[in-house]
């Protein structure tokens, strides 16, 4: 599954520090942008899936990353984006280490296949050291982007 088929260049982001925060406020923050740019229509319902499914369990699945995600009633396609924190946020991990890359993923809620497919795919690539470093240590958001290209590269 190709993971760019989507993500935007514009749905990959650096984001600054978030001390002091709670994981919803993280969780809206991240949603500011998605809904600025129109790729969701607002922000609460989304925010809403999201808190719900970190009840369940922290999406935060240790070595700096986290992948929150939800499938959302009224969504008519995924949307996906990739968000890095160079300092680290504190993200309930099951290592208690901060989380530097945020992984959002969000797809239709009748889409359970379609869901969970792109989550094995998206924690394939954050598990893979290589990957990781090369999105940690990237010059910005476009690098970045690239990074996942080359990695689409082959998939179907």
């Amino acid at each position: 599954m190709k993971i760019t088929n989507h993500l935007t260049e514009e749905d990959v982001m650096d984001i600054g520090e978030m001390k002091g925060v709670s994981k919803e406020e993280v969780l809206s923050r991240l949603l500011e942008p998605l809904v600025e740019r129109e790729r969701l229509p607002d922000k609460e319902p989304f925010l809403s899936a999201l808190v719900e499914r970190e009840s369940l369990g922290t999406t935060a699945v240790g070595g700096g990353i986290a992948v929150p995600h939800a499938r959302v009633k009224g969504l008519e396609s995924p949307v996906l984006a990739l968000f890095r924190s160079r300092e680290g946020i504190p993200f309930g991990a099951v290592d208690n280490a901060p989380v530097h890359l945020i992984f959002l993923v969000l797809t239709p809620e009748e889409a359970t296949e379609m869901h969970l497919r792109t989550l094995a795919r998206v924690v394939s690539l954050l598990r893979d050291q290589d990957i990781r470093g090369r999105l940690l240590q990237a010059s910005g958001s476009k690098e970045m982007y690239r990074v996942l290209l080359e990695e689409d590269e082959g998939e179907e």
